[in-house]
């Protein structure tokens, strides 16, 4: 990037995504496709990303995710949990072995569905996308950017140190995450390259935060085994429950340990 950014081009980032979310939750309610659930939060996460990168210039104002939004995001991501679950516990033998339990998941989706229709009712796009606006720096500097990416990998690498915990590994994806949102962002909304790169790959990076994603993805679905029979369902449920819990309790602790290898191996640049 020869050339900073100004800001009409980081308003039109925020307009564009921000307008992606509004269309993708006003065809939410009634259908709940998980596909529409999937869009609306990458575009969060990529606003938010770039929000990210954006208070670092100096005469950022109070650049923040505003709360309603990221109550929206929060309910969507429920739903979404649940989703999954249910689709990958309905793929198993044992699912008709759960009647009970799996009727109470779907009263929980039902009001996990309820309570992301209210929080859109109260979405009022048009009103946080001008206070988004009037908080935006003059310009985005190459300066900024290097910035940036310097805090994100530097931030890798004290996790890479000491790394030996699930959470260490959801830390990292959130880290990569934020650099491939906007990394995204000057390809696919300007049209042109990073200015920076602090990785050997790219594809690298891409593959690593997908790995990490899946991982995360079955974490979850592990603690929403674990609300079932932890609630009173009956004994025959609460065995087979307990079964699969510990088979995907073994499943992730072995990909844990791969994870932790793997993320070792990615070749992050102190300077560049």
């Amino acid at each position: 990037m020869k050339k900073n950014m100004k800001r009409q081009a980081l308003e039109e980032v925020i307009v564009r995504h921000t307008d992606r979310i509004e269309w993708h939750s006003d065809r939410l309610p009634g259908s709940f496709d998980q596909e529409d659930i999937h869009d609306l939060r990458v575009d969060y996460k990529r606003l938010r990303a770039f929000l990210r990168l954006l208070q670092l210039e100096k005469d950022a104002g109070n650049l923040q995710v505003p709360s309603k939004l990221r109550s929206l995001y929060h309910h969507c991501g429920k739903v979404r949990d649940l989703q999954l679950f249910l689709v990958e516990l309905h793929a198993l033998p044992v699912a008709a072995e759960l009647p009970v339990c799996i009727s109470r998941w779907k009263q929980q989706l039902f009001t996990y569905k309820e309570e992301t229709v209210r929080a859109i009712e109260e979405m009022r796009f048009k009103k946080m996308v001008n206070n988004l606006l009037k908080e935006l720096p003059r310009q985005l500097r190459n300066e900024t950017i290097i910035q940036f990416v310097h805090q994100k990998v530097a931030a890798i690498h004290i996790i890479l140190l000491a790394a030996e915990q699930e959470d260490d590994l959801h830390t990292m994806r959130k880290e990569i995450k934020d650099l491939i949102y906007n990394i995204r962002i000057f390809e696919n909304d300007w049209g042109i390259p990073f200015p920076v790169s602090g990785w050997q790959s790219e594809k690298a990076l891409s593959d690593m935060a997908s790995r990490l994603g899946d991982f995360n993805d079955q974490c979850i679905a592990i603690s929403l085994l674990q609300s079932g029979y932890s609630a009173n369902c009956h004994e025959e449920e609460k065995l087979a429950l307990q079964e699969l819990h510990n088979s995907w309790q073994q499943e992730k602790e072995s990909r844990q340990q791969q994870l932790l290898q793997q993320v070792q191996l990615l070749k992050l640049e102190h300077t560049f």
